[in-house]
């Protein structure tokens, strides 16, 4: 009888040893399986998709620009883009025509440039079957893809470049360098991660690299001040 108690005293003890083990295990093996799944995002988003839904077309008869197509759960429906090609003017009197995915124009209820941001926006009301696409706050990580498209001569074109470094410029914008080649017509481009969440606007490119303008809430707030 002695003998069976303290076999069952050992194997009480060498189960609430192994207690704290058996536990971390399962928060290794939950972490890992929530770590697959963020990896494998690119299995359940195509990006071409994602970029074409949320590119919008810019233009004023004499040029064209891209954009993108985000819904802020503040300000509404936005588009976004680059200002170094935008009238100021023009966009405060609404002479801008938007498209996107060709279908059909939009005609913006209000434009124009976020403050020390290099960026321009227009606010307008868009069809129940059009979606913005989503912001993250997240820094990319060093090597990190970002993926973005145009649309050149009526074709659209996907390309990809690798983030290096930011910087925060003088005027307090946080920029993304990602190195790779765009031309002016990249500018104003969504640029997504692998899943799908858009990172920011090209707002420079050049035969070395680009630059995107982080969009944090702030910026969005800031430029209705």
């Amino acid at each position: 009888m002695k003998k069976h108690k303290h076999l069952f005293q050992f194997f009480f003890s060498l189960t609430m040893a192994l207690i704290p083990f058996i536990i971390s295990g399962f928060a290794f093996i939950g972490f890992n399986q929530l770590s697959n799944k963020n990896e494998s995002c690119m299995q359940v988003y195509d990006y071409s998709s994602y970029i074409q839904r949320s590119l919008a077309i810019v233009s004023d008869e004499t040029q064209y620009l891209s954009g993108v197509l985000i819904n802020d759960n503040k300000f509404g429906d936005l588009i976004i883009t680059s200002n170094r090609r935008l009238d100021r003017n023009k966009m405060q009197n609404n002479l801008y025509d938007l498209s996107i995915n060709n279908l059909g124009s939009i005609t913006p209820l209000f434009g124009d440039y976020i403050s020390n941001k290099n960026i321009g926006f227009f606010q307008f009301s868009t069809p129940a079957h059009l979606a913005g696409i989503s912001l993250t706050t997240n820094k990319p990580a060093i090597g990190q893809i970002g993926y973005t498209a145009t649309i050149v001569n009526g074709k659209f074109e996907t390309y990809s470049g690798r983030y290096s470094n930011s910087i925060t410029l003088d005027n307090g914008n946080l920029v993304h360098i990602y190195s790779g080649t765009v031309d002016i017509q990249f500018e104003g481009s969504p640029v997504i991660d692998k899943c799908g969440n858009l990172i920011g606007v090209i707002i420079e490119g050049s035969d070395r690299y680009f630059a995107i303008s982080s969009l944090s809430p702030d910026v969005l707030n800031n430029s209705f001040k």
